[in-house]
């Protein structure tokens, strides 16, 4: 079990973090100081804070690790007297998305990428918002990237009727309502999809963007070898 010493207190910790939160790669930091923030106001007791930097010579920057001494921590992860709480500051991953989807719809990407960073900041209450944009820029500019001449009204169409009308594709079709479904329960006050979550809807977003690729892989080779 970790120990660290501060000032003429010792103190315990669960374990050291094993990922650097700005280049992500699996690390085994060096520790280069330490704090601790003892306040009554603070929600779960004292907060324990080391500072941290990454060993990877095309990284090297500094981080600091927060450890709480709150009950749910502790239950989630018995050994030490201070749980890792957090990492910050973190740089989020970039999304993984293809050329040919980010040439058809360069909105989707740029959105996507802001909720993956809103997530990965523990913003869930705000990311699904985030996400059922994502799927909205990527299916307009779908269909008007299979509807050219209706683009007008389809920039106007809400999101359901643009999916019901303009996605021929089955599997698009069926992904997309569904991501569409569980999008829609992340803007509202009540969920329709009670069992669902933003998991589901990131799955979801995934497959209706494989699927529209597809498409678009097969229009380029069927167009470049006629």
């Amino acid at each position: 079990m970790p120990r660290i010493q501060i000032f003429e207190q010792s103190f315990t910790y669960d374990r050291d973090p094993d990922e650097c939160p700005i280049c992500h790669h699996g690390v085994s930091p060096s520790n280069i100081g330490s704090n601790l923030i003892s306040r009554s106001d603070l929600d779960g007791g004292n907060t324990l804070q080391i500072l941290y930097s990454c060993p990877r010579n095309e990284c090297q920057w500094a981080f600091i690790a927060s450890y709480t001494q709150n009950r749910d921590y502790r239950t989630r992860y018995p050994q030490g007297d201070y749980y890792l709480r957090n990492c910050l500051p973190r740089k989020s991953v970039e999304p993984d998305t293809a050329d040919e989807l980010k040439e058809l719809s360069p909105s989707y990407h740029k959105v996507l990428a802001q909720s993956s960073a809103a997530e990965g900041f523990q913003l869930d209450q705000i990311a699904g918002c985030g996400f059922r944009k994502a799927l909205e820029f990527l299916i307009k500019d779908y269909a008007m990237h299979k509807h050219p001449d209706d683009a007008s009204a389809i920039k106007k169409k809400m999101l359901g009727a643009c999916i019901n009308e303009y996605c021929s594709d089955a599997n698009v079709k069926a992904c997309a309502s569904r991501a569409a479904w569980i999008g829609n329960d992340e803007t509202h006050y009540v969920r329709k999809w009670e069992e669902k979550d933003l998991s589901d809807l990131k799955v979801l977003l995934r497959l209706t963007a494989a699927w529209i690729l597809n498409e678009l892989l097969t229009e380029k080779y069927l167009r470049e070898m006629e």
